[in-house]
């Protein structure tokens, strides 16, 4: 069944007899109320995504609600992802709708400076919000210093002392924008003036010292560079290690990290600037998002009505979660708090969900799988390699999906990338590293973080042992990896790294081993050669077409495809069945 607003999801009807129950569920969420913070929790390949974004078209469909495209903005954790987003709700007719990745709503500014990953935390929790606060007053009482007189057009304009500290004090404490301010300083100085014109420039001069126009740049590289600073701000709050761990040396290139990116945002909001608002906000992958990093969402919502999604058994990175109120908590709104879970999963098939549910145990045991209910086309296929032939395999497997017309991830560690880049330009094959361009199915070579939110047809895992040894929440990497395929999963790696095949189940009633149910197993290994005949002309003319045979492979093909083609030379030559 197709939802309100939206095409049929063939996915969705490829569920057969479950179609109808997930459809139901995923309506439920779409129609509620928009006076709410809605948070979908589900595994991977439960449609959470979507059902947020139907709920968008939803909400932009019912006249009622009276909501257009530009007050609605869709926030994910990606470039990659903003523009399937966009894609999909354009193609149901929902143009208008800004999509963002996080960074991509923050301040711009020039980043890549490298950071400890305790630094990138620090940066990232909440009490950074008092410390710029803090430190941006004592930079403005610095340069406030309220003068007794000003020269206007000539003429001399004497202040009172006592009326602008008023204006100062209830400015601070309503947390008054800058245009707000320059207007209270103006009624309070213009109140029985005889001259109110010569009175109202002297506002404006004075206002511009009070509140110099203000850069958030320039101010937060000031503050890192000064350990001073820093102490006087800190007011306590922060140790001495965190302080230490904050300064940097003035003038270091590049000058912020993308941890800086949401201090910037949070200090020209306190400095008066503020961004554009909407109506409503979708914000996906939630749960990966830092303190700092949710207030500048927040900030962006204009009365509080969210959809949140995500899933904690694939968060990970500094902010890694395992439950939703630590991400609510720094998502202040007063509208109720609606909590959903999907719980059947359409998207990966069985045969992949299956493997990578193994993971759960010990990256989310808190975390109950969800129900999958499509079967795949295939098996995962299981690929043993030693490290020098690994890229290779890599390629040839997405080159084969990328050739049937599929979309395909070759999802990477960094340890894998250069060696996989390297075939993939030999080869000359389409790749990049976003997908969603105008050239049809292609390679999208990505890490395990880039994959996140992302579907593709089919997906090759690289060294799933690597994944989880690079990062502290490597297992949920792996599992997030595992689960990005819609229809097809290569793993490729060292053999001690591979899941295992399963021992083959004997047929009680005829004594018989079944065939194997799963094409994981490592290769047979191949029979030992057939005898040379004996009659020496025979024997010439066998050297002579192996000969042959061997410079052809040898001009055409890398050591790793020969047994390939082979296989298919004896399946050409084979006479049929």
């Amino acid at each position: 069944m197709s939802r309100p607003g939206t095409p049929e999801d063939p996915l969705l009807a490829a569920a057969g007899d479950w179609s109808a129950t997930i459809g139901d569920a995923q309506d439920e969420l779409i129609r509620t109320a928009p006076e709410s913070v809605l948070i979908i929790q589900g595994g991977p390949g439960t449609g959470k995504t979507d059902t947020a974004l139907r709920r968008v078209a939803w909400l932009l469909d019912e006249p009622d609600l009276g909501l257009s495209a530009p007050e609605v903005l869709v926030v994910g954790p990606s470039h990659a992802f903003a523009r399937r987003t966009r894609t999909l709700l354009e193609g149901w007719g929902h143009e208008g709708v800004a999509h963002s990745s996080i960074d991509g709503l923050l301040p711009k500014a020039v980043t890549g400076r490298p950071e400890a990953p305790h630094v990138t935390r620090l940066k990232g929790e909440a009490r950074m919000a008092g410390l710029l606060g803090r430190a941006i007053e004592k930079h403005r009482a610095q340069q406030g210093v309220i003068p007794p007189v000003l020269s206007v057009r000539g003429r001399v304009v004497r202040l009172d002392p006592a009326t602008i500290e008023r204006v100062i004090t209830t400015a601070k404490a309503s947390e008054a924008t800058a245009g707000d301010r320059r207007r209270l300083l103006r009624a309070a100085l213009v109140a029985g003036t005889q001259d109110p014109r010569l009175i109202l420039e002297a506002a404006d001069v004075l206002a511009d010292r009070l509140w110099p126009e203000f850069e958030a740049a320039t101010f937060l590289a000031e503050l890192f560079a000064s350990r001073e600073k820093l102490t006087e701000a800190a007011e306590g709050e922060f140790t001495e290690r965190e302080i230490d761990a904050l300064v940097r040396a003035p003038g270091e290139e590049p000058p912020f990290s993308e941890a800086d990116l949401p201090l910037l945002d949070e200090a020209e909001h306190v400095s008066g600037t503020e961004p554009q608002t909407y109506a409503h906000v979708v914000v996906d992958e939630a749960q990966d998002l830092s303190p700092m990093q949710l207030r500048a969402i927040s900030r962006r919502s204009s009365n509080g009505s969210l959809t949140v999604v995500g899933d904690m058994a694939q968060s990970t990175g500094p902010w890694a979660r395992d439950d939703w109120h630590d991400v609510l908590a720094h998502l202040p709104s007063q509208m109720p708090h609606v909590h959903r879970e999907l719980h059947f999963g359409y998207r990966i098939p069985r045969q992949i969900f299956e493997l990578a549910a193994e993971l759960l145990p010990t990256a989310a045991p808190s975390v109950q799988p969800p129900t999958t209910v499509r079967e795949g086309p295939a098996e995962p296929v299981i690929a043993p390699v030693e490290p020098s032939g690994r890229a290779a395999v890599v390629v040839a497997a997405a080159a084969d999906h990328a050739a049937d017309g599929r979309s395909v991830a070759v999802i990477c560690p960094a340890r894998c990338r250069d060696e996989i880049e390297a075939v993939l330009r030999t080869q000359e094959l389409p790749w990049g590293t976003a997908p969603g361009d105008d050239r049809g199915p292609a390679i999208t070579l990505l890490s395990p973080h880039e994959a996140k939110g992302l579907e593709f047809d089919a997906a090759v895992v690289v060294e799933p042992g690597f994944i989880v040894d690079d990062d502290p929440r490597g297992h949920r990497l792996l599992y997030t990896a595992l689960t990005r395929a819609t229809g097809h999963l290569h793993l490729v790696g060292a053999p001690e790294d591979l899941p295992m095949a399963p021992e083959p189940e004997s047929d009680p009633a005829s004594g018989e081993a079944a065939e194997p149910a799963s094409v994981s197993a490592p290769p047979a290994p191949a029979p030992p050669p057939l005898p040379m005949p004996d009659d020496p002309v025979l024997r010439e003319r066998i050297d002579m077409v192996a000969q042959s045979l061997a410079e052809t492979l040898l001009a055409n093909l890398t050591p790793e495809l020969w047994p390939v083609a082979l296989d298919r030379l004896i399946e050409l030559i084979s006479p049929d069945p």
